[in-house]
């Protein structure tokens, strides 16, 4: 063992030392107060942690939830029902000393009995830090240091990425059955998508299709340009349907590169909405056609039905709505790595495209009934 190791094993036992005194005995099952820390960095490591919430919440219908978060994570839990509490602090991996200085001072549940909760994506030891150095004990979840932990757990690869953190809620002696994730937005929010479909000519009562085209330039999971326009003119030329692009504004050019070769009238809606706004957009829509990415997480919030166009190198159990009758799945090959070269040419328009279809035909009419009343109601 180096003497590094050796230090941080020392420092944990005596940090557990003396915390000895403060829950050891904790009868977890009737803890009705909650701490999670949430500063994961990516978007769908924090879309798949809300179910935990909702699921406490079920076992626990007195449960008080405080979150502690930063970054991208506040603007997708503001809202969200099943939460008491967001403190908002500088995320501790880049600056520990300010994020543990805000928490000590509106530190939740003093004197009373609470459990600190760390879902995945927060397995960074400044993480754990900033609980440890604010006095946010009787520590659960998934862990760096698990010697820190009252609880420790280990991702589980055969479970996804939702119902690994559906574990803590088990861990803590409450059943949890599967829960799809959720944003929550509120008027103002939907008013504003509204007002920006609207503003755009989108008119609620035909058919509207948003396009997820563009992934980060790190990620090797596109589909190419012309089949994306093959898939836009079908919608268009079957459905009459209204295409609109949605992505980051660092996307907005190779989106309006891949508009340019349509012969019809599209949308670009690229970097016009936060979090909560394009979360009640995508509500408002009808059909989805993504790749893998952080916005399929957002539509599968808001309850989109999608065709996903998957990676053949990603196992979807993690990341993906499996066995789930809003989505249709294409990963149609395996491969153990990515390619340098990669592009998900294995996905065919007439898989996307037929499955568009059977979406539409399923979920079509009812999504029109919804959108038209909104936007009704928005007037």
């Amino acid at each position: 063992m180096s003497l590094i190791n050796k230090l941080k094993g020392t420092a944990c036992a005596g940090v557990m030392a003396l915390e000895s005194g403060i829950g050891r005995s904790t009868r977890f099952h009737e803890i009705e107060n909650f701490i999670v820390f949430q500063h994961a960095p990516a978007l769908g490591t924090v879309i798949h942690t809300t179910p935990l919430f909702s699921a406490l919440k079920c076992a626990v219908p007195a449960a008080r939830i405080t979150v502690v978060a930063s970054g991208f994570s506040v603007e997708a839990l503001r809202n969200n029902p099943n939460i008491e509490n967001l403190v908002v602090t500088p995320n501790p991996i880049s600056d520990l000393k300010s994020s543990v200085q805000l928490l000590r001072r509106q530190f939740p549940f003093r004197n009373q009995k609470f459990a600190t909760l760390f879902p995945l994506g927060n397995e960074r030891m400044r993480v754990t830090l900033q609980a440890v150095l604010s006095g946010a004990s009787s520590r659960v979840g998934f862990a760096v240091q698990p010697a820190l932990y009252r609880i420790p757990l280990e991702f589980d690869k055969a479970r996804s990425q939702i119902a690994n953190n559906l574990r803590i809620a088990e861990a803590l002696g409450h059943a949890a059955p599967h829960v799809e994730p959720r944003i929550f937005f509120s008027e103002q929010d939907e008013g504003f998508a509204l007002e920006l479909l609207a503003g755009s000519g989108v008119n609620l009562s035909k058919p509207v299709a948003v396009f997820v085209t563009q992934t980060s330039v790190t990620q090797r999971k596109s589909w190419r340009p012309e089949r994306f326009r093959k898939a836009a003119a079908y919608l268009k030329d079957r459905h009459d349907a209204q295409i609109i692009f949605i992505g980051t504004t660092a996307e907005s050019k190779a989106i309006e590169e891949l508009r340019s070769g349509l012969s019809f009238a599209t949308v670009n809606l690229a970097g016009q909405t936060n979090l909560p706004q394009l979360t009640a957009l995508m509500s408002l829509c009808t059909v989805g056609l993504t790749l893998d990415t952080g916005p399929l997480h957002i539509g599968r919030a808001a309850g989109l039905p999608m065709v996903v166009i998957a990676p053949a190198w990603s196992p979807p159990i993690e990341w993906l709505p499996v066995n789930n009758e809003r989505f249709r799945i294409f990963k149609n090959a395996d491969l153990p790595t990515a390619p340098p070269d990669y592009i998900i040419d294995e996905v065919s328009v007439d898989d996307v495209t037929s499955a568009l279809e059977d979406l539409l035909a399923r979920f079509g009419e009812e999504r029109l009934r919804l959108s038209a009343a909104k936007a009704l109601q928005g007037k």
